[in-house]
């Protein structure tokens, strides 16, 4: 009779030492699957553990990038900041600059006292009329001006009031003149003036305005006297291919004649050299001090 651990060879059945034998493997192949998934465990949790590790450090690396960056923000906005101020500073600069080159054109083209045009910028924009002049053909008509016994006014009222003096002058030309017309205070008491499209006879009765409206002026003194001053005229037309100087000097040639005739009054060039231009009959004084006007009794004062 045969025990339950034996099998019978010939039947085909397992012996219990089989089985056991069977069982262990079983449980060697189970242990050796645990240890693999072990092992894998223990990888997946050295791979978190770094994982771990490396997003710590990227977050303390993110924290101080962060921190970097806010100060280089911060340092940023300073510098912006101090950027608009220069840029404020630079354009109040750039304005004054501006302001002062604009200031100083003014100063270079038009005569401070009077409001005309200065000499230099004068006799720039009056050969430039002649230039077109010669491509138009039209006629220009120059007319010198000289206040009558201005040296008097300095010495008797002072050259404060001298200089109100030439700024009436100059409002009497702005406010007589063509927009078109040029004028222009050369120096001292002479001004010059040229009226282009203008013929020397419709030049001539503008210089007669010209006098006339110069010696209706009247400039109140501080003592209650009112300072009357008239100017003389010399006109001259512009010949073909003439220089503007020698325009400009036939025209102070006649200035000068007017003043030999006795002051306050138009000349035109004369014909010749030879040729004495007219005399006309003395005007009254050239400048005149009147008190305004009262109900009492007032006396005329001339100057010297």
């Amino acid at each position: 009779m045969s025990t339950p651990a034996t099998k019978d060879t010939r039947s085909g059945d397992y012996t219990l030492f089989d089985v056991e034998e069977r069982v262990l493997c079983d449980a060697q192949e189970m242990v050796r699957k645990l240890d693999e998934v072990a092992q894998g465990v223990r990888a997946l949790a050295e791979a978190y553990r770094r994982s771990y590790r490396e997003q710590s450090r990227l977050v303390r690396l993110s924290d101080r990038m962060q921190e970097e960056l806010q100060e280089a923000n911060h340092g940023l906005t300073q510098q912006a900041e101090e950027l608009r101020e220069l840029n404020s500073v630079l354009r109040t600069e750039i304005e004054e600059r501006e302001r002062l080159a604009m200031e100083l054109q003014r100063l270079a083209t038009v005569d401070e006292l009077t409001g005309l045009f200065g000499r230099r910028h004068f006799m720039h924009l009056a050969e430039r009329e002649l230039t077109r002049r010669h491509r138009t053909h039209g006629p220009v008509t120059a007319i010198m001006v000289d206040l009558d016994r201005f040296k008097q006014v300095n010495d008797t009222h002072g050259h404060a009031i001298g200089d109100c003096v030439l700024r009436k002058i100059g409002d009497v030309l702005r406010s007589e003149l063509r927009a078109l017309d040029l004028a222009g205070r050369l120096g001292g008491e002479e001004f010059a003036v040229l009226l282009p499209d203008t013929p020397e006879d419709a030049g001539q009765d503008i210089a007669e305005r010209l006098r006339e409206a110069t010696a209706a002026c009247g400039l109140s003194l501080p003592n209650g006297d009112t300072l009357r001053f008239t100017a003389s005229f010399g006109v001259a037309e512009h010949s073909a291919d003439e220089s503007l100087d020698s325009l400009l000097h036939r025209a102070d040639t006649a200035l000068y004649e007017a003043k030999r005739a006795g002051r306050n009054r138009v000349m035109t060039t004369p014909a010749s050299a030879d040729e004495d231009p007219s005399v006309t009959e003395p005007s009254p004084p050239d400048i005149v001090s009147a008190p305004r006007m009262s109900a009492a009794p007032s006396k005329t004062v001339k100057t010297p």
